[in-house]
Formats: C-alpha cells, sequence, structure tokens
C-alpha cells in the first residue's frame, strides 16, 4: 500500500513538471512572435519616414499637428457662432421727474458672440441698451451703452457703443384743451356730434424743458366715435402737437381726460328734382324725363345747414340718350354739402325721346336783372327779341309767350355797354331756347339825372 502511494506521488510530479515545460515553451513561442512585429513595425517607419516618396506627407501631418497643439483651447466644444440683432429698444436710467432726455436714439444694434448653442438662446431672449444716467445733472454727456438680457455665457458688442445726450430741466406751463374726433368713418353717418365737455375743464398743464415747452402749439383730446349711436362719455388720451402737426413728447397732466358728447340726428325729407344737363343728339328731343321710384328722400345735416336746403337733384346727362326708344336709367343723388347721408342714394328715370319740332315766339319783352347801384336806362337798340323754341311736339305746345324771360344784368355804374342777353323757361326744362339777337347795346345813367 505504501508503495503504491509513492508512485503515485512520482506520477503527479512527473506530470507538473512536463506541464511547466510545456507552459514555458508557450511563453517563449509569443515572445518571439511579439519581437518579430516590432521589428517589422520598425523596418516600416524606417522606410516611411526616410523615404523621399513619403517625405512630403509626413511633413504635412506634422504640420496639422502643431496647428492642432498651437489652437487648442482644452475646452470641449470649440465651435463658436454670432448673431446681429437690428432694432433693439434702448432703456436709459435717469431722474425723469426733474429732467427731459433728447438726443437718445431710437434703436440700437447688438451682435453675440459664443457657443452656438448660447447664441440663440441669448437671442430668443427681451434684451435691451441700457444708458445709465443715475446721478447726472442738467447739461450734455457721453454715455457708453451696455448689453442687458442676454445672459453670461455670450459676449455682446453694442452699435452705437456711445451716444450724447441731454439732460433739461423741466418746468411746467398751462395749455388750453381743444379736441378731435377720431374714427368717424365708423360712426354711422346719419349721426351728428355735438360739442364735447370736459369733467376737468379746458386748462391742461404740461412738464417738460422749456424748449419742448416752447415748440407746442395746440393740446388735442382725441375722442373715439366708432359706433356711437347716442349720448357717450369716454376717457380720451391728450396729445400735444407742434406747428406742423407733429405730436411732442411731453409729459401731460392729467395724460387723458373724460369727455362727454352729445349725439343727435337732425333730418329733413326733401323733394328729389331732376337737373337735365348736356345737349340731346341732334334730330332728336326728350319728350318725357321722369323719376320712377322715389320722390322724396329723407336727408341728415345739422339743422344749419337743413335750413337751407329745399330740395336735392339728381343730373340727367340728355348726351347719353342716343336712342329714339323709352329707356330707364339709374343715377345717384346730388347731396348738397355738409349733408351726411340720405335714405335715397340712387334713381330710377324713365326717358322718352322722339323727333325735333320747333316754334317761333314773337316779341318776347327785355327786363334787366341786378340792378344793385339804381342806374336808369337811357338808350336801348330795341326792347323785344323773338324766340326760337325747339324740342318735342309736346313740350314745345306746353310753352307760352309768359313762360320765357329774356334778360341782361345791369353794369355796376353809368356808361355805355353791349350787354349779353339770357333767356330762361319755366317748368320744362326739355326744349332749348334761340334768340335772334344775342346782345344789345345799352346806355345808362345815374337814376336822378
Amino acid at each position: 500500500m505504501t508503495q503504491s502511494n509513492d508512485s503515485n506521488r512520482k506520477l503527479e510530479t512527473a506530470k507538473k513538471i512536463a506541464s511547466k515545460s510545456n507552459t514555458k515553451g508557450q511563453y517563449e513561442n509569443v515572445e518571439e512572435n511579439i519581437f518579430k512585429f516590432f521589428r517589422w513595425l520598425s523596418s516600416l517607419i524606417d522606410r516611411f519616414f526616410f523615404s523621399t516618396r513619403y517625405l512630403g506627407l509626413f511633413a504635412l501631418l506634422l504640420a496639422c499637428l502643431a496647428y492642432f497643439v498651437a489652437t487648442y483651447d482644452g475646452s470641449t466644444n470649440v465651435l463658436s457662432s454670432s448673431k446681429v440683432l437690428n432694432n433693439i429698444a434702448i432703456n436709459a436710467r435717469y431722474n425723469s421727474e426733474t429732467f427731459e432726455l433728447t438726443g437718445l436714439p431710437t434703436a440700437c444694434e447688438i451682435v453675440i458672440t459664443g457657443e452656438a448653442a448660447n447664441v440663440n438662446n441669448a437671442a430668443s431672449k427681451k434684451g435691451y441698451c441700457q444708458v445709465d444716467l443715475e446721478g447726472y445733472t442738467e447739461g450734455t454727456h457721453t454715455i457708453r451703452m451696455n448689453a442687458v438680457g442676454y445672459g453670461d455665457n455670450v459676449s455682446t458688442i453694442v452699435s452705437p457703443s456711445e451716444v450724447t445726450v441731454t439732460l433739461k430741466k423741466k418746468t411746467t406751463m398751462q395749455f388750453d384743451l381743444s379736441y378731435d374726433f377720431i374714427n368717424q368713418n365708423q360712426m354711422d353717418a346719419r349721426y351728428i356730434l355735438g360739442e364735447p365737455t370736459f369733467n376737468q375743464g379746458t386748462k391742461i398743464n404740461i412738464r417738460a424743458s422749456q424748449d419742448t415747452l416752447n415748440s407746442i402749439a395746440l393740446v388735442k383730446a382725441l375722442i373715439d366715435v366708432s359706433g356711437q349711436t347716442s349720448n357717450f362719455r369716454i376717457e380720451a388720451p391728450l396729445v400735444a402737437y407742434d406747428k406742423n402737426g407733429q405730436a411732442v413728447n411731453a409729459e401731460i397732466v392729467p395724460s387723458s381726460i373724460t369727455a362727454t358728447v352729445s349725439v343727435s340726428s337732425p333730418n329733413k325729407e326733401v323733394p328729389i328734382r331732376l337737373n337735365p344737363i348736356g345737349q340731346v343728339p341732334v334730330g332728336l328731343a326728350i319728350d318725357t324725363a321722369q323719376i320712377i321710384d322715389h320722390q322724396t328722400t329723407r336727408i341728415y345735416a345739422p339743422e344749419s345747414i337743413l335750413d337751407d336746403i329745399n330740395e336735392v337733384t339728381v343730373s340727367f346727362d340728355m348726351s347719353t340718350v342716343t336712342e329714339n326708344v323709352d329707356k330707364e336709367i339709374m343715377l345717384p343723388i346730388n347731396l348738397p354739402s355738409g349733408v351726411s347721408a340720405s335714405d335715397v342714394t340712387v334713381v330710377n328715370v324713365r326717358v322718352s325721346l322722339s323727333t325735333v319740332d320747333t316754334v317761333v315766339l314773337e316779341n318776347i319783352p327785355l327786363s334787366a336783372h341786378n340792378n344793385y347801384n339804381n342806374l336808369a336806362i337811357s338808350t336801348i337798340d330795341f326792347m323785344s327779341v323773338n324766340v326760337e323754341v325747339s324740342g318735342s311736339e309736346n313740350n314745345i305746345n306746353a310753352v307760352n309767350s309768359e313762360d320765357i324771360e329774356v334778360y341782361f344784368d345791369m353794369p355796376e355804374e353809368a356808361g355805355t355797354y353791349v350787354l349779353p342777353l339770357n333767356v330762361t323757361v319755366k317748368n320744362n326744362p326739355y326744349v332749348s331756347l334761340t334768340l335772334d339777337h344775342s346782345s344789345v347795346n345799352v346806355t345808362v345813367v345815374e337814376a336822378n339825372q
């Protein structure tokens, strides 16, 4: 039993020695392979570095490496960006209760530079340019402008970098208040606005520098009347204007005022009259022309204007009718000046044409008009004329001598004159009148001679 155990131990020992011998052989093989690789690599580098064929490429690689080392700043992101922001508001810090600031530009330009993400983030912010005048007194000052509100992760450049501004001491002056109605085109034209009254009177205080106060020509309350149909009260902003109508930047105390405005709708019903103008084509005459749908309309205007209006007219151009047939024409109403609206704006006119007839009315007497200086006629060539009446048969038959007046206008002072003759006919606009004399020789004297 003891001999058997000894034999086993000897066998195990022999196996271990054999195993170590095999491992040592493997290590030697690996080591030999590594040495071979480095010898190959060394030979390759020698051929590459010291070959004239690859010498230029090697120099280029060394130059790129040197540039990278020289410019590398150690950060993880070397990409940078910039963005220009235009028309940026300028904010001034100063004692606005005491001073008026002039000379400040309305806007500035800011260039933002930094990493692309930071620049985009800063550009989305509502930053501004700032001029700090805290502690400055009256006078002219050159102040540096700074960008505010864009964060610390970007750099900014403001243009202009400096501004020259003036601080002027404020004083107070009183002005008379006037007004303007605005947005009247958004109010029904049938309504009339009355004179506004103001809850704080018509004297307004304005606080500004003396130069600014001297430039103010008037102060107006801007009263918005859009959509108003009855008496109303509204808060109206106040604006100061110079002599050219440009708004003046000044502190108005108060900045708005309560206005009370009356709204009315004065109106009047008046007849619509057809007013023929122009000439009918040769050989034709208008037999009838009449408005067939509306004979009256209600007009809207201030009472003072309505009092002087007794009718409205529709102008009918007779030269536009060229066919000997009945015809309907739509025509607009002519509204007198000052009339804001009319219930009827267009009418339909029916026109009938016929051939021309002529008749002569003899010995129509002359009359004198407009004898403002009380002159007397001393001598005159003739006292009557013949009048040729042309038109449709119905119209000329309706005209008699009493319907026609032939006249001349008296001169302003005594003397001998050749005066033109004028002719009119009553209630028959569709006939034409021709005189056998176009003028008359008249001698006039003072009435007491």
